[in-house]
């Protein structure tokens, strides 16, 4: 925690001098990343259009379901960099709102978990994924059915809720008893127990929980684990001193680099995971980013070894 007293600060700042920070020049990357998301967005697209002109249905819903997901870390990616710009200036932005930023890393994070474990064998486990999606969008049908089916304003909803998940139904293969009893479709496994399934990915889903998910989810949950670790830049003007100058010229510029620089991987990392099972052509490219992030961030570097860099080296057929 912070201490108070002016003094203490200073003895404390001559005993354990800091090192002056780095500063990392975002623009070697910056265009890179929006050029990769553009493109592997472009050819997924490209692709789907092919599928559904020769009625390979099964290879849209796969598809579309890749796209969805680079398109959910893409505009996240980008809302971020937003909230954390230093350019241009805007006194509205405060660097104590980089603390938004790890319930969305999370959201990146559980995405990763279940692209990875699901591409191990994509055409199944996507299946599953699906259908799990039509189980929670038929609960949710039902829950506001049993509350506001009266209410006249309620009604054309329903009727196009309940159309969007007949539609589906033959997509995800759906069947009549599942219809009838949505508890025989099972849920959707969550990152702490994907991680343990029997699977070759398992190595890379611990690794992945242990050093990025863990505190991430921590802070996203506001467990006392997670509040403490952010506590230090919301009591920081109350304790004064130099402890609030280290906060404030420091520490608040160490996490928002910490945060920033996990978005940017994670959405880099999902990125690649469809690039290299689409075999979309562009780790050219991708490899430069890894090769970045390697260097400026340890973390980029660690993930890179855990898993995309044997993964770039070698290649994958969809």
């Amino acid at each position: 925690m912070l201490c108070r007293g002016r003094q203490r600060d200073r003895t404390m700042a001559k005993r354990y001098p800091l090192k002056p920070l780095k500063r990392f020049d975002y623009k070697l990357v910056e265009a890179k990343l929006d050029g990769l998301l553009f493109n592997v967005d472009r050819d997924l697209q490209r692709n789907i259009r092919h599928a559904e002109s020769t009625n390979n249905m099964e290879a849209s819903r796969c598809l579309s379901l890749l796209n969805v997901m680079l398109r959910f870390a893409s505009n996240s990616y980008r809302a971020v960099r937003f909230v954390l710009a230093d350019t241009p200036e805007e006194p509205a932005r405060k660097p104590n709102y980089a603390l938004i930023i790890a319930p969305v890393n999370r959201q990146l994070l559980d995405l990763l978990f279940s692209l990875v474990y699901m591409l191990d064998d994509f055409p199944t486990r996507s299946l599953q994924y699906h259908r799990a999606g039509w189980r929670e969008a038929s609960e949710e049908y039902h829950k506001f059915k049993s509350e506001f089916s009266r209410d006249p304003e309620w009604k054309a909803f329903f009727a196009n809720f309940s159309k969007g998940l007949g539609q589906l139904a033959p997509l995800f293969r759906i069947t009549e008893r599942e219809k009838k009893n949505v508890k025989l479709i099972p849920y959707w496994k969550h990152p702490g127990e994907l991680k343990d399934e029997q699977t070759s990915c398992r190595n890379f889903l611990r690794w992945l929980d242990k050093w990025l998910y863990a505190d991430t989810s921590a802070q996203s949950h506001l467990s006392f684990g997670g509040l403490f670790m952010v506590s230090p830049f919301l009591v920081a003007e109350l304790v004064g001193g130099q402890s609030q100058e280290i906060v404030e010229n420091r520490m608040i510029h160490q996490y928002r680099f910490h945060q920033f620089s996990r978005t940017a991987l994670v959405t880099l990392a999902i990125a690649t995971e469809i690039d290299c099972y689409c075999n979309l052509g562009n780790r050219e490219v991708i490899a430069y980013l890894w090769a970045l992030f390697s260097e400026h961030a340890p973390e980029g570097k660690e993930m890179y070894g855990a898993r995309y860099e044997e993964k770039l080296s070698s290649r994958s057929v969809a």
